[in-house]
């Protein structure tokens, strides 16, 4: 479960933030963990018990963060509550899409405007614009980019998306990076590509009614929203507006609320000081704050909630730019720091794991516990995760952007599927088989697994499963009867699809008519079933908009998705929007992923200290989140002193969001040699340092 950011009981701040009939509409501002959600839903169960027949919007800019609203209206359950609306932008704008579909047909933008919209996902635009971009580069085009491919489209895809929601014209995108380029010329080629290849994907979209999330923004704004009746629709739709984390919203957003607030009988508006945090998908807090401008009052929260005095005090240490003392008395009570330091990587999750342990053991909940990293690879996360586990001490871990087939569930269902279908004309690999095969019958290791197959494969290929009779008699005796009998049932049962079937009810039967069937891997496995449900649901979701043209061919659409995955084109096990956080244990997830769930706990493990992931924006040589933004002037070049003053800004915004999510202590974990078996001595090491060596000097002076 997790504990969002709210206080304990309602001061005289929030419940003055809650009359809307003093305030009705209201700019709240101020850092995290003072108490502003608990007064937007003080404000929220007001006008639930005022008037039941009021409608109310609450507005977030992903899911994760409406959980505390969730949890009031569960709390609630009254006939009022269900009045209560929680949406994203995003949400609502494909949903208003959708059920105005005439209106932008009658204004002839695509070239089938009587076909209904096929709105495409992450997934299925990396795929269409595949199918745009690989002509090019097989034409030289973009013959300096080193990217993998998935990272070229979802890149391209980006500055689309940062032209809508920013509000400028696609066609100006390349014009606009080479503004502001202040390196080799040999990139302003890059640019003309990504206009090409930009212009190209819009073209075809019109062509076929493909709505990516650029084309519904700009629907959106350009056609439905300026429309009266639309207007006249929208407007009676709900009464009370709770805008919460407005600085996580791109401008587009802002634009809407604006103009929207004016006509409701009350608005309030949220906005965490110190936000922004997904600045690299277009969030803009400069923009955010000028709502305060259209609001009939402001108020601002500062008291702090939720961290102890040692952490505020290293937090107004850092806001005064370390001009403020601070004793090391202070400073170790909030930061720990290990007695002694790892010389490698491993030692260092060995000590972590230890760490934690106590913890667990002397009595924190381990779902007060997270840990914390700029990036997650698979070793770290499956060694801390044993590590743990052999302590009895249960983990999840949240990756957004783990690859979908990098779950060894997922892996094993498409490895098997593959052997379903031999008109997808992609055999799997020897390899890839033998882990499915363990993976699904746990009392078969892999030496016994590689013999079954050794009688199969051709040229590293496996295309089915050898029957149980056709085994040499010598091997037969070396296998378990039981495992025998397990394999052949499987082996009859993928021989028996029929190749017409679709893919998600192979994928369904699969599961479970055999692989929860006593003796198989998933059987009483929960997080297997979940993992099998988000690929039939990552499946539906691709296959929708293809259907259009190729009908119900199964072949083909099983064995388009099987191909996207394989080429890494589905990077996103699932949206942003859709995380689902497990059963309680200890937290393992990236740190913007962690900040985003505005999550407190007691007990923040920072780990690759010295990586440059906590500060850096990742290399994105086809974009610039930047530069696209309303807020850069356009023209200006963007220098190395921008690119340094950026980091600082960064690595300043992260701690700061981390430790005023932080109720207890900070535990910095660091090794001599980082994950990668190389030193790193990035800016949070040394800022951690140089805090430590303050306070000594502090306190050998007084």
């Amino acid at each position: 479960m997790i504990k969002s950011i709210m206080s304990p009981k309602p001061g005289e701040k929030q419940e003055q933030a809650a009359d809307i009939v003093a305030n009705p509409h209201l700019f709240l501002s101020g850092p995290p963990s003072t108490g502003k959600t608990t007064a937007a839903i003080l404000r929220l169960n007001q006008i639930i018990t005022s008037n039941s027949k009021s409608s109310t919007l609450v507005l977030v800019p992903q899911r994760s963060l409406a959980l505390p609203y969730q949890e009031y209206l569960q709390k609630t359950n009254s006939v009022s509550s269900q009045q209560v609306n929680i949406q994203t932008m995003s949400s609502i704008v494909r949903r208003i899409i959708a059920l105005f579909w005439p209106l932008i047909a009658s204004h002839q933008v695509f070239a089938h405007p009587f076909e209904p919209p096929r709105f495409l996902t992450l997934e299925t635009a990396q795929y269409y614009m595949s199918q745009i971009v690989d002509p090019l580069i097989d034409h030289g085009h973009f013959s300096t980019i080193t990217l993998t491919r998935n990272r070229l489209f979802s890149q391209l895809l980006d500055n689309l998306n940062k032209s809508a929601i920013v509000g400028f014209p696609y066609t100006e995108l390349a014009q606009r990076l080479k503004s502001a380029w202040n390196g080799d010329q040999s990139q302003i080629v890059v640019y003309d590509d990504v206009q090409l290849a930009v212009n190209a994907f819009r073209s075809f979209c019109l062509e076929h009614n493909l709505l990516d999330f650029s084309l519904q923004v700009e629907l959106f704004r350009e056609i439905v929203w300026p429309n009266e009746t639309f207007q006249k629709y929208f407007l009676s739709q709900y009464q009370h507006l709770i805008y919460d984390n407005a600085e996580e919203d791109p401008p587009y957003v802002h634009d809407i609320v604006e103009s929207w607030t004016r006509h409701l009988q009350s608005s309030l508006v949220i906005m965490d000081e110190g936000g922004g945090l997904r600045s690299f998908l277009g969030a803009d807090p400069v923009s955010a704050a000028k709502l305060a401008l259209h609001s009939t009052k402001t108020l601002r929260f500062e008291q702090d909630l939720v961290t102890p005095a040692p952490i505020q005090a290293l937090i107004s240490f850092m806001q005064s730019s370390q001009t403020q003392k601070l004793s090391y008395s202070i400073i170790s009570r909030a930061l720990i720091i290990q007695s002694k330091q790892p010389r490698f990587f491993p030692e260092l999750l060995q000590s972590v794991s230890q760490d934690i342990a106590d913890l667990v053991l002397n009595g924190t909940p381990a779902e007060e516990i997270v840990v914390l990293s700029p990036f997650l690879s698979d070793p770290f996360v499956f060694e801390l995760s044993r590590r743990l586990s052999k302590a009895g001490i249960p983990t999840q871990s949240l990756r957004p952007s783990l690859a979908l087939n990098s779950n060894p569930h997922i892996q094993s269902i498409l490895t098997l599927a593959a052997l379903t279908y031999p008109t997808w004309n992609q055999p799997p690999d020897l390899y890839h088989v033998q882990a499915a095969l363990t993976a699904v019958i746990p009392k078969l290791d892999p030496l016994r697994a590689r013999l079954i197959l050794d009688q199969v494969v051709v040229d590293n290929l496996v295309t089915s499963l050898p029957p149980i009779e056709s085994l040499p008699k010598e091997l037969t005796l070396r296998i378990p009867i039981d495992v025998l009998r397990r394999v052949e049932r499987l082996r009859l049962w993928l021989s028996s699809v029929d190749p017409n079937e679709p893919l998600d009810y192979v994928i369904s039967r699969l599961f479970s008519e055999v692989l929860t069937q006593p003796g198989y891997g998933f059987s009483e496995n929960q997080e297997a079933g979940e993992n099998t449900a988000r690929l039939i649901q990552s499946y539906q979701k691709f296959k929708l908009p293809l259907s259009a043209d190729h009908g119900t061919d199964a072949a083909y659409l099983g064995g388009e998705y099987y191909r996207a995955l394989d080429q890494g084109l589905l990077s996103a096990l699932y949206l942003p929007d859709e995380e689902i956080v497990g059963e309680p244990g200890i937290l393992i997830a990236p740190v913007m992923t962690f900040l985003m769930q505005n999550r407190v706990v007691g007990h923040q493990f920072w780990l690759n200290l010295g990586s440059k992931g906590w500060y850096e924006r990742l290399e994105q040589p086809l974009t610039h989140p930047y530069v696209l933004n309303r807020q850069w002037k356009r023209g200006k070049k963007w220098t190395t002193d921008d690119e340094l003053a950026l980091s600082r800004f960064n690595l300043e915004r992260t701690v700061l969001g981390l430790l005023r999510r932080c109720s207890g202590q900070i535990h910095l974990c660091t090794s001599d040699y980082g994950e990668s078996g190389v030193e790193e001595r990035g800016l949070l090491l040394t800022w951690a340092q140089s805090i430590f060596r303050s306070a000594l000097r502090e306190e050998n002076n007084g």
